[in-house]
């Protein structure tokens, strides 16, 4: 048992099992908390209160998640935020409500934020700094910024990862994995979806939020990419950056989510929400590198210039991505439901139960709602959308990068709305698409896609003749084996197992009916007498007893599963 295992094991990650028991219940996810085991933590009469003090009847399941994961702290919020970006996991509603995650934390003091740095800087902080604002410009659940000032008089600024914060994530990583291993082994359809692999799928990004150098080293691939556009990416001070401490260059300017001081400072609002896109859509499509956070308060405008900050979550459109991305657009135009079915699949990772004809039919049903539109038309964020739910729906994990893109789409769509409601995406990303298409058709794929093939051939030509020769040999000596695996056969086993264990204990149980009566037929001369004594045992009635007893249980077991 799962919360067994938890017992043994430190006592953080107890207290925090009875926290998250707490929590849970408060906000009317009580059987979750019962169907893990986490209840056994809190006493039953302060779950039975807890549970009539609620006040989330009203509330849908997505709203419960999603206040119960702020209740729970910084590793559950960034769990959830990770999770709103991917729609190849949960169903659109939870992607919804997980997306109003926001990540804000009450500020570290000054004191304990000074001893982080000097302590991974390796020196007093006056040391490297000619000046450090003790006053936080931002504070969320990882981490904090500060204001600073070389001494060389270069502004910056300096994140630093809040004390304690990496122990916590890792009791709470503790105690999901657990409990992923535990609902798995209970659950078929939580085995069939893989949540143990989706719940390391999503510690791994979050510990890569907790390496600063991580976001060190996507902001100089950024900026070296985007080094002749109007675009600014911080500058990272690597003799000042560590996993805990990072410093970067200052931006100075407005962020898009200030409208009111864009206007006051005369930015033209259409104009601005077009260059933004432009540069998104750039960094997708022509670099195949982009951040994957494009909130109005990482997106800055600097004296005209766009600027990007927060660069913890970068995604990667890697060239087969983009084929695939294209091979999707091309049968949708098409209105080849085969082909798109067969690129979801080929695209993902599934399993071999996956139902490939139910997967074709909501392809089919989709290519539909899209019928008559032209390749520069499809809306792609909606298009991606759609395929992300489809796959889904039949248990195609679809790689993270592509809901990440998915997402950046949506929310990138939603930042140029809010500045110009009159903006239109297709009218920008048109000539992305076509040229993506030119790609997909152009001769040049075409031969190097034949180079490719014919490579592969080559190398199949010189590995098959030793093959056939092993092969040979093996047959010459008698030694081939051939393996054979029978789709459920373990299944069909143990059900084969379990009716002949029935079938055993009915023989033995009608065995020792038949022999209590002979044994009562015989009388005195079967009776059994206790060594040393004049005391003789009921034989007979002893094993009618004990027959009937065994005969009730086996009746009970086999109406409790409803047949052998």
């Amino acid at each position: 048992m799962w919360s067994r295992l938890l017992v043994r094991g430190p006592a953080a990650e107890i207290a925090r099992a009875r926290r998250i028991a707490e929590v849970l219940i408060r906000n009317g996810l009580g059987f979750l908390a019962e169907s893990t085991g986490l209840t056994r933590f809190v006493p039953h009469r302060r779950a039975r209160r807890m549970e009539a003090e609620t006040r989330t009847a009203t509330m849908s399941v997505p709203e419960r998640l999603r206040r119960t994961l702020e209740d729970l702290g910084p590793t559950y919020i960034k769990v959830g935020q990770i999770l709103s970006t991917r729609s190849d996991i949960l169903p659109p509603r939870f992607i919804v409500e997980l997306s109003k995650l926001l990540d804000t934390a009450p500020p570290v003091p000054a004191s304990e934020i000074i001893a982080v740095v000097e302590r991974e800087l390796g020196g007093s902080l006056d040391h490297w700094y000619a000046d450090f604002s003790p006053t936080p410009i931002a504070s969320a659940s990882i981490g904090q910024v500060h204001r600073a000032t070389l001494l060389d008089g270069t502004e910056v600024i300096v994140k630093v990862q809040r004390p304690g914060v990496q122990r916590t994530i890792e009791a709470d990583l503790n105690l999901l994995a657990a409990e992923a291993r535990f609902l798995e082994k209970r659950s078929a359809i939580l085995r069939a979806y893989r949540v143990g692999e989706i719940l390391e799928e999503l510690s791994q990004a979050l510990r890569n939020e907790l390496d600063y150098t991580a976001e060190g080293r996507n902001a100089d691939i950024l900026r070296g990419m985007v080094a002749d556009q109007d675009v600014l990416i911080p500058q990272v001070h690597w003799n000042l950056t560590t996993r805990r401490v990072i410093t970067l260059g200052y931006l100075e300017g407005l962020k898009l989510s200030e409208i009111d001081q864009l206007r006051a400072r005369g930015y033209n609002l259409a104009t601005i929400a077009e260059r933004v896109v432009q540069a998104y859509l750039e960094q997708v499509f022509v670099h195949g590198v982009f951040h994957a956070d494009p909130h109005p308060a990482n997106i800055l405008v600097c004296n005209g210039k766009i600027g990007i900050v927060d660069l913890g979550a970068v995604g990667y459109l890697t060239p087969r991505m983009r084929r695939v991305l294209g091979d999707l657009l091309l049968a949708l135009a098409q209105q080849n439901a085969d082909e798109m079915a067969y690129t979801i699949v080929r695209m993902g990772s599934t399993r071999s139960d996956v139902d490939r004809d139910a997967l074709r039919r909501d392809v089919q049903r989709l290519t539909v709602r899209y019928y008559g539109c032209s390749l520069e038309s499809v809306p792609i964020p909606q298009f991606l959308g759609d395929i992300m739910s489809v796959a889904f729906k039949h248990r195609v994990r679809l790689p993270a990068d592509l809901a990440l893109l998915a997402r950046t789409v949506v929310v990138l769509e939603g930042v140029a709305s809010s500045l110009d409601p009159s903006f239109v995406l297709a009218t920008l990303i048109e000539p992305f698409v076509l040229q993506l298409m030119r790609e997909r058709v152009s001769i040049k794929r075409s031969l190097a896609e034949g180079v490719q093939t014919l490579r592969q051939l080559e190398a199949l030509l010189h590995l098959l003749p030793r093959r056939v020769d092993t092969v040979t040999e093996q047959l010459e000596r008698g030694e081939l084996t051939v393996g054979v695996e029978v789709r459920r056969l373990s299944r069909a086993l143990r059900k084969l197992d379990a009716i002949g264990n029935r079938l055993s204990f009915s023989v033995i149980v009608a065995g020792i009916i038949v022999g209590s009566a002979l044994a009562m037929v015989a009388g005195k001369e079967a009776a059994f007498r206790l060594p040393f004594t004049n005391i003789s045992l009921p034989i007979p009635q002893i094993g009618f007893v004990i027959a009937g007893l065994l005969g009730t249980w086996l009746l009970f077991s086999i109406v409790r599963s409803k047949g052998p």
